[in-house]
């Protein structure tokens, strides 16, 4: 093999343990919280849920987030919804707090109305009458708890499970 060759693998393969010794630093280290989780949209097909996730970047890696979905657990640990994949992507600057624009929850109706308790549409109407979106994610009559999936140059990250209804 011609020297050339093995010093381009060589510096090739280097690059490579590099960068992912620097991901596996920056995945170590991230924090993701999620911050304005608020209802959206209530429609006849259910609910919206918008959420934001906020990014902590404390490494020296500069990295892009691609298609971050948002998932909706429920108190047993069983997945009630999940957001569409939208293909964005968010640069993650290093050394800093980047926010994930807003990521939209559609949530029917069927997983909605058991997770609130309610029976029949009079006592919903009742419910919506009285706090309007706001009151309806303090509705539900058990935890619900959101995470976040998102793609870091290849590599899955999920965040723990935060309750969103205390």
């Amino acid at each position: 093999m011609h020297p050339a060759v093995k010093i381009g693998i060589g510096v090739g393969a280097f690059l490579i343990v590099n960068r992912m010794l620097q991901l596996n630093k920056l995945v170590a280290n991230v924090t993701v919280a999620l911050s304005k989780v608020r209802v959206h949209k209530v429609n006849l097909s259910g609910i919206e849920i918008a959420v934001t996730a906020k990014i902590n970047n404390p490494s020296n890696v500069s990295v892009t987030i691609v298609n971050p979905v948002v998932r909706l657990w429920d108190s047993k640990g069983n997945m009630i919804a999940e957001s569409p994949a939208t293909g964005k992507s968010f640069p993650i600057a290093a050394n800093r707090q980047s926010e994930v624009g807003e990521i939209m929850l559609p949530v029917g109706w069927t997983a909605v109305l058991p997770l609130m308790g309610v029976k029949n549409i009079t006592s919903l109407v009742q419910l919506f009458s009285k706090n309007g979106t706001t009151g309806l994610l303090h509705a539900f009559s058990s935890p619900v708890a959101m995470t976040v999936i998102m793609q870091v140059d290849g590599m899955t990250l999920e965040t723990p499970k935060t309750v969103i209804n205390k």
